[in-house]
């Protein structure tokens, strides 16, 4: 999916809580990194996902600021979801495992299956 995203022309970003080798170290073993414009990791930003100004962070560094083309996805309720609400994206929340989704978040979308992310932007 990430390839193919890529090949489109869209700017893939990664967005990541955590200590900068320790996620550096994970990304290169995943083998996904070439498909990523950049990776944007909360101990080089200066905050941490869900906080308005990690994203603030991530925005101003990206190069399309139209806030309605950038679709954030993620498996985190409290930091992905949250995240994206506090900065007034869209979002999509990868429910892995079929969980219930408590009231107080509200993703723009909500998949069982990260490849049905190209179905959202297809549309």
């Amino acid at each position: 999916l990430c390839e193919q995203l890529k090949n489109e022309g869209y700017d893939l970003y990664i967005v990541t809580n955590g200590v900068a080798a320790t996620q550096a170290r994970r990304l290169k073993k995943s083998g996904l990194l070439p498909f990523f414009t950049e990776v944007f990791v909360s101990e080089a930003v200066g905050y941490q996902k869900p906080k308005k100004e990690y994203f603030d962070y991530v925005l101003n560094a990206v190069a399309e600021k139209d806030k309605s083309k950038i679709l954030l996805v993620g498996d985190s309720l409290s930091s992905d979801i949250q995240g994206a609400m506090n900065a007034e994206l869209q979002c999509v929340w990868l429910n892995l495992f079929g969980d219930d989704l408590p009231e107080k978040y509200k993703p723009t979308y909500t998949i069982n299956d990260i490849r049905e992310v190209k179905n959202l932007i297809s549309a």
